[in-house]
């Protein structure tokens, strides 16, 4: 039994160092990346951003949510605006001003239904079976 709980406990300890060079590893390293590449401003800003990825290394699921955590905080609590100038994710849409135009023609024929009721496919796509 001894012999079990000391196999046990080396595992353990094996696991604790493993995962504190990995963690330092990965902080080190990506201190020097900031460090050279003057990628976050001040030195506090980039010892958080090592001691995230420290922790990433070391246990990921908990660095994914204080990750998490903060661009929730961030997004919530920040008066910053996304400015779409380069994108265009504001352009005309075709298919939303098509359905548009399918709801207008439905509702002008059921406020005074006249013949046959408008149709949604007009051949351009493929036909439902």
């Amino acid at each position: 039994m001894r012999r079990l709980e000391a196999i046990a406990e080396r595992h353990r300890l094996r696991r604790r160092v493993i995962r504190l060079v990995r963690g330092g590893a990965g902080g080190g390293a990506t201190l020097l990346v900031l460090m050279k590449a003057k990628i976050a401003a001040s030195l506090s800003a980039k010892l958080v951003v090592v001691a995230l990825v420290g922790l990433g290394f070391a246990w990921p699921l908990a660095a994914l949510a204080v990750f998490a955590l903060v661009t929730f905080l961030v997004s919530v609590f920040g008066d910053e605006t996304i400015h779409c100038d380069g994108c265009d994710c504001l352009r005309a849409n075709p298919r939303r001003a098509r359905l548009r135009e399918l709801i207008a023609q439905r509702r002008a024929w059921l406020a005074k239904p006249t013949g046959a009721a408008p149709r949604i496919r007009d051949g351009r796509g493929p036909a439902r079976r």
